[in-house]
């Protein structure tokens, strides 16, 4: 084994040791099992590795360590197994010494060894910067909380005539955590106190599966009237009343309500409901002359090449019928219309488009207030601030990005202490990653946090009754990961301000997919977490290629996407158009076959989704494959089952190609190209 490759096996199995040390001591600090999975994928991944790289001796370790990690009974005894990992990181230091060039490599060895162990010097007076929320955010948060206090009135009319509807609960509840956290973002401790005293108290009746009664009632209608006093900077005189009403709620929760305490608890309805007339936020754009002056010039060719083509079209008229110059000259206007009419839209395009770094005070400081409360140290980092994205998208993707980031100090950041104990810097990093093109937006949060148990947020789905412990056995993590999505589910062992992912993660999955987009989650123990939030948008045609007018009614193909999600339908619908081909939808397989043997459309190509109800997408392939009048149309299935049998079952039923979600709008490209090349041709 030569020097470079000896170096790689050293340097990759240091890392993964470090991470099996790091989860050993989580495991014996938190006398905690569920992530013992951890340490025993590693080092026998450590083994494999050392028995093709010929180190024996490192191999016959990581087999002794793996037996102590299967005799591993209590998380007393992890200590024993960490003995283990120490022999085997010893001898690994044992390496180089065996080789020509160890002592030309020991002035670096040690330099590097001494670079770990220093302490950061970076002095506590900069864990957290000062921010100032200029006059335009204020504003911004001003317009969202009164549509949210607004949304909370009309839930809690509601209520009162209807105790028990759980969608105006929810309403409430949804609308009480946004507002915690937007005022928190904006310095309202007050605001977001009392907020969360709603949010907690409808947790509680949730989970105590009580209707809202009458004190229940009083005390939301009481809060959010201090709300709108302190987002309108105006006096709150009921403070004392709000308590008292806070303590009857509480007690209308811990006993049953009788009559008589509903009589004695509430008082007379004096809610003020929310002003329905009030206009609510509209975004506001600001204009760069130099982008209207461009507006202008090309309304002006516009104005000429219309006079242009009447006078061509009178001339036609008059003359002969005939006259190809005055056609071909009609080719021409007809063409420069087109592009003129593609640039102006371009430009009206560019005119709502804002940098996504406009966000990046308001970002940072949810992580850095977050991290105060939290009693824990990360930094934040934007990469690509410069991408410009349409501010209504902008405005849409706030507060998901929010509570994505929030999240990420909360459950993914550790505590300085035990970030040193396992090695890491004791200060996190949470960053922010944006990304677009002609068809959409990828906008990534990622933390080098604790990442997602998939052990505790099963076992969580299953106390919580989501799942069943068979389907929890049948899960994959990329399936398991879903879960943190469903409402109520959290992980969070206490429920503060910033805990409490069951509602926050809900309402990111909620609003993303509201926009046609999808969310998708990456997680590995100890190296954290990514949240991929995708959005489709609609791409305009290249001007420098513009179509030629008479050429503008070629058919083009026709796609056929199956899929029971409708934002899925709806963001492979904007990729599909966007790339110019016609686009027919179905909400699954029987649907889709209803539509094949209607006859009414020629299908060029199918996407299908797999897990459907009623027709699922085997069968709907099998069905396909085995018409002597379908079988020729290709279907390519699109779905997260990712495992080696389900494609070779794909392929063996006939598909033409296996894609695992999601489809980007290169993977649509590769397979329209493939696919439909002869047809477009």
């Amino acid at each position: 084994m030569d020097r470079e490759q000896t170096q790689s096996f050293i340097r990759t199995a240091e890392a993964d040791l470090e991470r099996a040390r790091g989860s050993l001591l989580l495991v014996s600090q938190n006398s905690d099992m569920s992530d013992i999975g951890v340490p025993r994928q590693i080092i026998a991944r450590v083994k494999d590795a050392a028995l093709q790289n010929g180190q024996f001796v490192i191999a016959s370790l990581a087999v002794e360590c793996g037996q102590a990690l299967e005799q591993l009974t209590s998380p007393t005894e992890a200590y024993k197994v960490l003995d283990v990992v120490a022999r085997i990181e010893a001898s690994l230091l044992d390496i180089p010494l065996h080789s020509a060039d160890f002592l030309s490599d020991v002035s670096d060895f040690v330099d590097s060894s001494f670079d770990g162990i220093l302490p950061p010097t970076e002095s506590i007076d900069n864990v957290f910067s000062e921010f100032e929320i200029d006059e335009e955010t204020f504003e911004v948060f001003k317009s969202e909380a009164e549509e949210l206090l607004r949304n909370i009135n009309n839930s809690l009319r509601t209520l009162e005539d209807s105790p028990a509807d759980q969608n105006a609960l929810w309403e409430v509840r949804r609308s009480s955590h946004t507002l915690k956290g937007a005022a928190g973002i904006v310095g309202l401790a007050e605001a977001s106190e009392t907020a969360h005293k709603m949010e907690d108290l409808l947790d509680k009746l949730v989970e105590l599966k009580r209707e809202a009664a009458q004190p229940i009632v009083q005390f939301l209608e009481t809060s959010t009237k201090k709300l709108h006093s302190i987002v309108e900077a105006k006096q709150f005189d009921d403070e004392s009343d709000l308590e008292t009403q806070y303590l009857a709620a509480m007690d209308a929760l811990g006993s049953a309500v009788t009559s008589a305490q509903t009589t004695a608890l509430s008082a007379p309805d004096s809610a003020e409901s929310a002003d329905t007339t009030r206009p609510v936020h509209k975004p506001i754009v600001r204009v760069s002359l130099e982008r209207l002056d461009e507006l202008m010039q090309i309304s002006h060719e516009l104005m000429t090449n219309r006079e242009t083509l009447a006078e061509g079209f009178a001339n036609l008229l008059e003359g002969d019928s005939a006259d190809k110059e005055t056609i071909t000259k009609l080719e021409s206007l007809f063409e420069t219309a087109y592009r003129l009419n593609g640039d102006l839209n371009e430009k009206l395009m560019q005119i709502r488009m804002v940098k996504f770094g406009t966000l990046e005070t308001r970002l940072s400081r949810a992580v850095n207030m977050t991290c105060m409360d939290e009693c824990k140290k990360a930094v934040f980092e934007l990469e690509n601030g410069d991408a410009e994205i349409d501010t209504l998208i902008i405005d849409s993707i706030v507060e998901p990005l929010l509570h994505l980031l929030k999240n990420a100090v909360v459950h993914g950041i550790e505590t300085p202490e035990t970030r040193r104990l396992i090695g890491k810097n004791e200060r996190g990093t949470v960053s922010v990653k944006v990304e677009t093109n002609e068809t959409e937006i990828r906008i990534q949060v990622t933390d080098d946090g604790r990442g997602v148990s998939v052990q505790k947020l099963k076992a969580k789905a299953i106390a919580n009754h989501i799942i069943d412990e068979g389907r929890a056995l049948s899960m994959t993590d990329r399936e398991a990961f879903e879960l943190m999505f469903d409402r109520g589910l959290t992980t969070a062992t206490k429920i503060d301000l910033n805990a409490g992912r069951g509602v926050g993660m809900s309402i990111v999955k909620e609003s993303v997919e509201n926009r046609g987009g999808l969310v998708v989650v990456e997680s590995e123990p100890q190296r954290g977490t990514a949240f991929t939030i995708l959005l489709p948008i609609v791409a305009t045609q290249s001007k420098s290629e513009p179509a030629p007018f008479f050429e503008q009614t070629e058919e083009m193909p026709t796609i056929l996407i199956v899929d029971d999600s409708a934002s899925i339908r709806h963001q492979t619908q904007k990729l599909v158009e966007a790339a110019g081909f016609k686009c027919l939808t179905a909400n699954n397989g029987a649907d889709a076959l209803e539509l094949l043997l209607n006859g009414d459309f020629e299908l060029d190509l199918i996407l299908s989704d797999i897990e459907m109800p009623q027709i699922d997408g085997w069968q709907l392939l099998e069905y396909i494959k085995t018409d002597e009048n379908l079988g020729h149309i290709p279907v390519v299935l699109i779905t997260s089952l990712a495992a080696d049998e389900h494609s070779r079952r794909a392929f063996d039923l006939g598909a033409a190609d296996y894609i695992v979600k999601p489809l980007t709008s290169e993977a649509l490209e590769t397979v329209t190209e493939k696919f439909l090349s002869e047809v477009v041709a």
